[in-house]
């Protein structure tokens, strides 16, 4: 499916190369990442073993945004019929939070104990974006809708949390959270363009489920992304 789509693309991009001028953009970009799904949670816990503080986050797959960024670089070809069509290749470190409310494990404090703090998983993406819109005019401002397909290949995802329980004590987390090799996530964005500078606003809603490997209870887990940042035409 992804070898078609890929070379339908192609073929759209080609036959749109004669009678207009192509655009290379670098975008600095940012967004609100997080995840859906039965499995989202808003709050968690930190799970311990003996006297350690150190443990690992019971649930990282937080419904809570927190902020990311990420470079890239993209080519964009508009035919004379004002079809907009291109491709953004770069790399992306996307970040959601859940909130800590507990540490379960046996403390010297008991067990469970209440606590305050937040876990981050990051995860670093390499990522590919075909789209093809139209493209509008409004005097000196060009504006174009497109749409496409993330294709996201997850190098590496991290949780890194911090808690504090009642009595002060900290706990942390820092592990090794990769369960998938690719992401694919459907995509539309609106641009605004003035001269060689341009603002970006987009919605990425991903296709698989974080979660699939895992054992018992409900384990059902996806990507949103909501994107924004501005770009700059090189040439």
């Amino acid at each position: 499916m992804l070898k078609n789509f890929l070379t339908l693309f192609l073929i759209l991009f080609s036959a749109g190369v004669f009678g207009q001028k192509t655009g290379f953009r670098i975008a600095l970009n940012s967004g609100v990442f997080l995840f859906s799904g039965a499995s989202a949670q808003k709050y968690s816990q930190i799970n311990v073993s003996g006297q350690a503080n150190s443990g690992y986050t019971n649930n990282p797959y937080g419904s809570a945004g927190a902020l990311s960024y990420g470079l890239s670089g993209n080519i964009k070809r508009v035919t004379k019929n004002n079809v907009a069509l291109g491709v953004d290749a770069g790399f992306e470190n996307l970040r959601s939070k859940v909130k800590i409310n507990g540490i379960y494990g046996s403390t010297g404090n008991g067990y469970p104990e209440s606590a305050k703090g937040k876990t981050i998983l990051s995860s670093n993406f390499i990522n590919l974006f075909p789209f093809i819109g139209r493209r509008f005019y409004r005097e000196a401002v060009s504006f174009d809708i497109v749409g496409g397909f993330d294709i996201a290949y997850c190098l590496k995802a991290t949780e890194k949390g911090s808690a504090s329980a009642a009595d002060g004590t900290k706990y942390t987390t820092s592990r090794d959270r990769k369960t998938i090799s690719t992401d694919f996530r459907p995509r539309i964005q609106f641009s605004a363009d003035y001269k060689n500078t341009g603002v970006y606003l987009g919605y990425s809603q991903g296709l698989i489920n974080y979660k699939s490997g895992a054992v018992g209870g409900t384990n059902i887990c996806f990507a949103s992304l909501l994107r924004f940042g501005l770009t700059y035409c090189i040439k």
